[in-house]
């Protein structure tokens, strides 16, 4: 079979599995919209009406946008399904369960208009020299997949601009709803440190999954406390000694160097378990990572990850955390190529219906 063949046999069985979730009547609407999307090198509706030889009245494909009929949590599983099924993770012998990555992390878009939706004013993180540092613009939940050092994106969903939905509930929302697909796989879960918080990474461990994210650097950990064999008034104790930058300094230091970030990085490692006040003095794996700059010969500023996996090692833990900053290019890759800057509809619950039900498939 030639690779034309070939491509075009699995993006019929690809294709196939992700109308099964439409309605009948909606699904020539929809795959002729997702060829559409394909093709088309902008967002917009228009654009990816006109890139396809129409079967139908431009009024069909607005109503099936305009009145919610793509089901797109339906529609995310399907794809998170997909997913996992084309992945081949070699890293995992046979015989072992096999661990499914996902990512979680936050983006902008510009907007020039206060009519856009969930439109307010957010801090721009990117901190760019022609740009200030608060822009009007829309902020984007995405959850995606790792695969081959990539990541895929699955769901997205815009932050409203009231009500009491903020990003940490809306990533719950999003693992939630594709909990049913991950039934069988052990799942972790990589985020940055603006989603290291309790309200998040609690109920992901109530659902048995486990969680490498980068912490604040301040953050309280604190030792098991010491027996007292001596019986004494009130509770026992839940800390012990705190792990002060002095107590840090005085660990063990392993310096080597991984392939993380596209190239070979020599870092200094420096780990313990550990207990973490912020999540309800949960044992955890800190590992301080300290990056040596060849240009000025000296060791940058240090990070501290926390993995919920105690028996991981350092450099375990260093290899797999990496595996987030995939999202990055691909949030790129989103809001460039696949036309994200351009998405323009007047409601959020359309809006969402056109990103997640057309771009992403």
């Amino acid at each position: 079979m030639s690779y034309a063949d070939l491509v075009r046999h699995h993006l019929s069985l690809w294709i196939t599995l992700l109308i099964t979730v439409m309605k009948p009547r909606s699904r020539g609407t929809f795959v002729e919209l997702l060829c559409g999307c394909m093709i088309s090198p902008e967002g917009l509706v228009t654009r990816t009406i006109s890139a396809i030889t129409r079967s139908k009245h431009w009024t069909t494909y607005y109503k099936l946008i305009e009145r919610g009929s793509i089901r797109t949590l339906a529609l995310a599983q399907a794809t998170l399904f997909l997913a996992i099924k084309v992945q081949t993770d070699e890293e995992e012998p046979k015989g072992v369960t096999k661990t499914v990555t996902l990512v979680i992390d936050d983006f902008i878009t510009i907007r020039q208009s206060k009519k856009a939706p969930a439109s307010i004013i957010h801090y721009d993180h990117a901190n760019r020299k022609n740009r200030p540092k608060y822009v009007l613009s829309q902020n984007w939940v995405v959850l995606g997949i790792s695969m081959w050092n990539h990541v895929f994106p699955i769901l997205c969903r815009l932050v409203p601009a009231t009500g009491n939905r903020n990003k940490l509930k809306i990533a719950e929302s999003l693992v939630r709803g594709l909990v049913f697909v991950l039934r069988g796989y052990h799942v972790r879960v990589l985020f940055d440190s603006w989603f290291t918080r309790a309200r998040l990474v609690l109920p992901l461990l109530a659902r048995k999954m486990s969680v490498i994210a980068q912490a604040r650097i301040d953050t309280a950990l604190f030792l098991e406390p010491q027996e007292v064999r001596i019986h004494t008034c009130g509770r026992p104790r839940i800390y012990g000694q705190k792990l002060t930058r002095e107590v840090v300094d005085a660990l063990p230091a392993t310096e080597t160097t991984l392939d993380i970030y596209g190239k070979d990085q020599k870092v200094r490692l420096r780990s313990i378990v550990a207990k973490a006040r912020f999540f309800k003095g949960l044992t955890v794996c800190a590992v301080w990572s300290e990056f040596f700059d060849d240009k000025k010969e000296t060791w940058g500023k240090r990070h501290l990850l926390l993995a919920t996996e105690t028996n991981l090692d350092a450099n375990t833990i260093m290899l797999r955390y990496p595996k987030r900053w995939g999202i990055e290019p691909q949030i790129h890759i989103l809001k460039r190529w696949w036309g994200i800057n351009n998405l323009w509809q007047q409601s959020r619950s359309v809006l969402e219906y056109w990103n997640t039900g057309c771009k992403y498939a």
